[in-house]
């Protein structure tokens, strides 16, 4: 697939990965529409980019707003959903109101902006689903769990879907990176002092750059590719299915002596 002239629509674009992409997708001359949240900082974005861009702010957690963007929006041709938000605490210790805040944003959100955006793909017998989860969607670290409940879901959605829509001329990507350094961070629930202290101030070897997630998912997208492990954490996901219980233990090993 070419994105030249491709209408693009990217969830979460007022920073980190998100912002990337919209810069990365619309310098191969992709049209954007951005959305978020923020408005101020999605009006960074947009000064960003080489070409004008449409902006939404829109709470994709909000049923009755999802619905009202989608019937607004114009025919998306590539959809990425990426918007996202993360809780770090011990299962035991996390709220109803956190599930409900993480799956609000991470799991119900690309539901419902898919379900609203798919019929009019499938009716143009083209389209692409994009769905920016992370690696803590393929193995799962402890005080995270909330976060690995919804990026695993998030996968086997989108693995389920590309079964789904074979030969609709409808395309899915997953793209699962390790650790960006982007602000996802700072809206963090922390529930951990550790992990605060380890997210807030990383080792400087330690995580990718936000333009490398989004050179991937671009190329990713144009060769139109199913998965994309990014990081040098995915060592843990070969491992894990190779020798699930040796996985098991390193995974444990290094979180004790990380954010312990």
């Amino acid at each position: 697939m070419n994105v030249t002239g491709k209408h693009v629509l990217v969830t979460g674009a007022a920073s980190g990965i998100g912002r990337a992409t919209a810069v990365e997708l619309a310098k191969r001359g992709a049209r954007l529409s951005l959305v978020d949240i923020d408005a101020r900082r999605l009006e960074e974005t947009r000064r960003l980019l080489p070409t004008d861009a449409t902006v939404y702010e829109v709470d994709i957690a909000d049923a009755d707003a999802v619905t009202a963007f989608a019937e607004a929006v114009p025919p998306v041709d590539i959809l990425v959903n990426n918007a996202g938000v993360a809780v770090v605490a011990p299962f035991a210790e996390t709220s109803a109101e956190d599930w409900a805040w993480m799956a609000g944003v991470n799991l119900f959100g690309p539901l419902r902006l898919t379900r609203a955006l798919l019929p009019s793909m499938i009716a143009r017998g083209s389209g692409h689903l994009v769905f920016v989860a992370s690696l803590g969607g393929l193995i799962a670290a402890p005080k995270m769990t909330l976060y690995s409940t919804t990026k695993f879901a998030i996968v086997g959605f989108g693995e389920a879907l590309r079964l789904e829509l074979a030969g609709t001329g409808v395309d899915v990507t997953v793209v699962c990176p390790g650790y960006v350094r982007t602000g996802l961070h700072a809206a963090t629930r922390y529930g951990d002092e550790a992990f605060r202290r380890f997210l807030d101030r990383p080792p400087r070897w330690y995580g990718m750059e936000s333009d490398d997630v989004a050179e991937a998912l671009a190329d990713a997208v144009e060769q139109r590719r199913a998965l994309v492990v990014l990081g040098p954490e995915r060592v843990g996901w070969w491992l894990k299915r190779l020798a699930p219980e040796v996985a098991f233990a390193v995974s444990r090993f290094v979180a004790r002596h990380t954010v312990a």
